[in-house]
């Protein structure tokens, strides 16, 4: 059952904990899957499930757990082109989905900035994409399949086990574990950049607002980026094309600097502080270009992730459409505060906004700000000043009526955590009536839902906060 032993140590991608697992699990079938959930009910470990280990907020593992790594369950069960849906096992990336889809001329409704993440992931942190037509991910789950403690797997949907639903969308696992879902499909359409606005911050957030109000068809896409002292920025707009056009509309293709690129690109900004201040405007020249290609391919930066993202760690504020710059001000004035935590970037986009969640990131519509740091997680002075900064930022966010993405933050305090997400005590009171014994756990868990504290065992501390020196960064990739 065990492809690691307790003492070897697994990290998220956030690399910002650690903790030792009894063992990390491959299921290749179902029943398998179903039989390692019994088995580590029976021997009262914990159960902790994973993806490609993308989140950054101790989401995805535990301490002494049984880890469930998804990745072999990726079979598409069912696709009808007609109807515009899929079934899918939770463990298939996107990029299983592409080729079938794109034949048909279509796509997903919402995705993340890579096709390298899988299903049961994305579902987890009910993630949100570029898009600007659709919401987050829960709008276009259909039903699923959830294995629960007990070994039985039950259909989840809004007309069945209704209850569990808002739950298990949003909900990072501690629900049970997502089998296979039916996700409704979109018509892929070809888009065009139709403009490139490049002001200071304050016109820039009252000139993105508008355009996100503008009467007539909506935008495909609409979004931007600040400087690193957000006091100033640009956006790019992306309209559908009136005529698809003739020929193969599977041959168009992005605009991306390959990613090696911009691997060198980060690599600079780390050693170089010209570099840093010579970022952004580097940044509108590459946006500059024109571009037509399909909309699924535009919600994607690269197919896979960049190894530079490694040496990066992103947040996500959300605020209410209309409180955009009043954060932007705050949020320029504590970068500041803290000139040990360089920049690289800070991107902006509008969210939709939806409720359903019960931990939903965006209950009204919102535009969220991620700051990209230039990180340097094992220095123990850079990881406090994030800690301080972080905690500034929130409290920013929080004041305006707003939000923060849990998947990228491990910082915020319980209190912070109520006050962004006002249905958690709810969310974690159903978490309990279907999981009494608590077996679905994870760090996340332990800091802001357990009643009391959870059985700790092996040799991390409480709470398995530890910084991982950079030759065991290397190590744990196996396990990520």
């Amino acid at each position: 059952m065990s492809e690691y032993t307790s003492q070897q140590p697994v990290t998220d991608w956030g690399r910002m904990q650690s903790a030792p697992v009894r063992a990390v699990v491959h299921p290749a079938d179902e029943e398998q899957l179903r039989r390692y959930v019994v088995d580590a009910v029976a021997s009262g470990a914990k159960v902790s499930i994973r993806g490609i280990g993308h989140s950054a907020g101790g989401q995805s593992f535990y301490r002494d757990a049984v880890m469930i790594d998804m990745r072999h369950l990726k079979r598409v069960l069912e696709f009808d082109a007609g109807s515009r849906t899929i079934r899918v096992q939770a463990g298939a990336s996107w990029a299983d989905l592409t080729p079938l889809l794109e034949v048909h001329g279509l796509s997903v409704t919402t995705k993340q900035e890579f096709d390298s993440f899988t299903l049961g992931g994305s579902i987890a942190a009910n993630v949100h994409g570029k898009t600007i037509e659709f919401g987050p991910l829960i709008e276009s789950i259909q039903s699923l399949r959830l294995l629960r403690a007990d070994g039985r797997i039950i259909n989840v949907s809004r007309e069945e086990n209704a209850d569990l639903f808002p739950a298990v969308a949003g909900g990072y696992g501690l629900a049970g574990v997502v089998v296979d879902v039916t996700l409704a499909l979109a018509l892929d359409r070809v888009v065009e950049k139709s403009e490139v606005i490049l002001m200071r911050s304050e016109p820039l957030c009252a000139s993105y607002i508008q355009r996100l109000k503008s009467p007539g068809e909506r935008p495909a896409l609409c979004y931007g980026f600040l400087d690193a002292t957000c006091s100033q920025g640009f956006y790019v707009t992306y309209t559908h094309a009136h005529e698809n056009g003739d020929g193969d509309l599977r041959r168009l293709k992005r605009n991306e600097p390959p990613p090696l690129l911009f691997n060198a690109f980060v690599w600079l900004q780390q050693r170089s502080k010209f570099a840093r201040d010579r970022a952004f405007q580097v940044m509108v020249h590459a946006a500059s270009h024109s571009e037509r290609t399909l909309r699924s391919r535009r919600l994607l930066l690269w197919d896979d992730i960049p190894g530079a993202f490694d040496s990066m760690l992103l947040q996500k504020y959300v605020v209410p459409v209309e409180r955009f710059h009043e954060f932007t001000r705050a949020a320029g004035q504590i970068f500041a505060r803290y000139p040990e935590l360089p920049l690289l970037t800070n991107h902006f986009r509008f969210v939709p906004g939806n409720s359903e969640a019960l931990l939903a990131l965006a209950p009204r519509d919102s535009i969220c700000m991620i700051p990209c740091y230039l990180a340097r997680k094992d220095d123990a002075r850079w990881v406090e000043k994030l800690a301080l900064a972080t905690h500034e930022l929130l409290d920013a966010a929080l004041a305006l009526g707003g939000s923060y993405y849990l998947a990228f933050d491990t910082l915020a305090t319980p209190e912070q955590f109520q006050r962004a997400y006002p249905k958690a005590k709810a969310f974690f009171a159903l978490k309990r009536a279907h999981d009494p014994d608590e077996t679905f756990s994870s760090f996340f868990y332990e800091k802001y839902g357990a009643i009391s504290p959870l059985t700790k065992t092996g040799d991390v501390s409480s709470g398995g906060s530890v910084l991982l020196p950079k030759r065991n960064a290397r190590q744990l990739e196996n396990a990520r």
